[in-house]
């Protein structure tokens, strides 16, 4: 369990640290990481527009999932697989608020709206 809890503390950390970079214009869009959608694909403007929203979500939810395993991983009662569980919904709900809201963000600031 702890390995997979471990595991959860660098997936949030690296879906963070991805979301930021790209949000501050030093990820450009590519197929491999970040909100990859039509929407957000569609220019840099609205690779980096849809970032800069989802990045608030993002952190957010990455900070939750560190500090649930952290704890988790240091109170052996809580070392189960429904703490992974709770954990990986966590990262992943966050990350598709994050869609919505990088969507909303990126038409909003489209002039069709």
């Amino acid at each position: 369990m702890v390995f997979a809890l471990a595991s959860e503390i660098g997936a949030a950390v690296l879906v963070t640290w991805l979301t930021w970079r790209a949000a501050s214009g030093t990820l450009a869009r590519n197929d491999l990481a970040g909100v990859r959608t039509r929407i957000t694909m569609s220019s840099d403007a609205a690779w980096q527009i849809g970032h800069r929203a989802a990045l608030r979500p993002t952190v957010i939810a990455g900070a939750v999932t560190v500090l649930w395993c952290s704890v988790s991983i240091g109170v052996a009662q809580l070392r189960t697989p429904v703490s992974v569980i709770v954990a990986a919904v966590v990262l992943v709900g966050g990350a598709l608020l994050s869609i919505t809201v990088a969507h909303r963000a990126v038409r909003r600031a489209s002039p069709d709206g």
